[in-house]
């Protein structure tokens, strides 16, 4: 926590806009503006079997892409379109079940996943602030958050956006732009439901509210690194599974009565404030070497893609509830040393 705290600190000079560079006038029509950066990450130790320290190996390994694409059509309206993709995993050394003197390495497991795009059209029509619709569509390449097994490009949740926008900077290296309005998603997956048939259940859950995102993108430290950071918070209104949520606190209060334990009602965390702040820094040391560090954290304390399907047995219900039950934050940090190559 004391970490994020200090990103938090890092990037508010960043976050603050400087209104002198602001965009006073609709900018002029052009070309396609566009950016694209591939990278890979990669880490590797390994260990002879008589190694006398008792370390272990370990291979580790991440690959990035993140494209961009940003064109003012006229001086009316401007299309900015992003995809991100990251997928990585790790394998260690671990003692040999068959003969404990040697060491074998375990399965690769995932350590990074990420697929995202979001298209935002805004009006720019010369005046404080610009209309806006924007499109955002997210997943991840497998779903392995379930014991029972992986589920590729599980769940899809997409979310449309219109509102006002605010550009407090705009130059060839830098924005600052901010945007809210209401907001609806729509959350579509699959889960399991039968841990012995591994049988899968599709379902959609919808819910909406209001949605403020900043997103800056700005060279600092005398142009030697380069911050790309978003915050998101999100207010739910409605849930389409609201009643079902009731529901099942009734029936987990019978269940924990049944055994002399009591259950904590449930039914209203989906109306907590979710927020997203993400913060990449990047120093390109070579025109191939690159140094990436990535701080998130994500507050998100009933996540809508879980399944409430109140026909499922209830153990298999109650199991998938609280899977998708966060009370505290989720940080994340990577720091990696790899290979970046910028394609245009």
């Amino acid at each position: 926590m004391r970490f994020l705290f200090s990103i938090i600190l890092l990037v508010s000079p960043i976050l603050s806009p400087s209104t002198a560079s602001a965009e006073e006038n609709p900018t002029q029509p052009g070309p396609w503006k566009k950016s694209a950066v591939i990278a890979l990450n990669l880490a590797q130790s390994a260990f002879s079997d008589n190694w006398k320290g008792g370390d272990r190996g370990s291979i580790a390994w991440v690959g990035l892409a993140d494209l961009a694409a940003d064109r003012q059509f006229s001086t009316r309206f401007n299309l900015a379109n992003k995809l991100q993709a990251a997928y990585g995993q790790i394998a260690r050394q671990a003692i040999d079940p068959a003969d404990p003197r040697l060491k074998i390495w375990d399965r690769p497991e995932k350590s990074t996943d990420l697929l995202a795009m979001e298209s935002v059209g805004r009006f720019t029509l010369g005046v404080v602030v610009d209309p806006f619709v924007a499109f955002r569509g997210e997943t991840q390449f497998r779903d392995e958050s379930s014991p029972i097994g992986a589920i590729p490009f599980n769940p899809v949740t997409l979310k449309e956006t219109a509102g006002i926008a605010r550009v407090f900077e705009k130059t060839d290296s830098s924005e600052v732009l901010s945007r809210v309005g209401p907001a609806v998603r729509q959350v579509i997956a699959k889960s399991w439901v039968d841990p012995v048939t591994r049988e899968k259940e599709r379902f959609v859950a919808s819910d909406g509210g209001l949605d403020w995102q900043t997103d800056v993108t700005r060279p600092i430290l005398k142009n030697r690194v380069r911050y790309r950071g978003t915050l998101i918070v999100y207010k739910p209104l409605f849930y389409s599974k609201s009643d079902d949520l009731k529901a099942f606190d009734v029936l987990a209060d019978s269940a924990a009565a049944a055994q002399g334990t009591t259950h904590g009602p449930v039914a209203d965390y989906w109306k907590t404030v979710e927020v997203n702040f993400q913060n990449t820094f990047t120093a390109q040391i070579t025109k191939l070497l690159s140094v990436n560090l990535f701080a998130q954290w994500f507050y998100d304390k009933y996540d809508a893609a879980a399944n409430v399907d109140l026909d499922q047995p209830y153990p298999v219900l109650a199991a998938e509830i609280e899977r998708n039950i966060r009370k505290s934050g989720q940080f994340k940090e990577t720091l990696a040393l790899g290979l970046s190559y910028r394609l245009f």
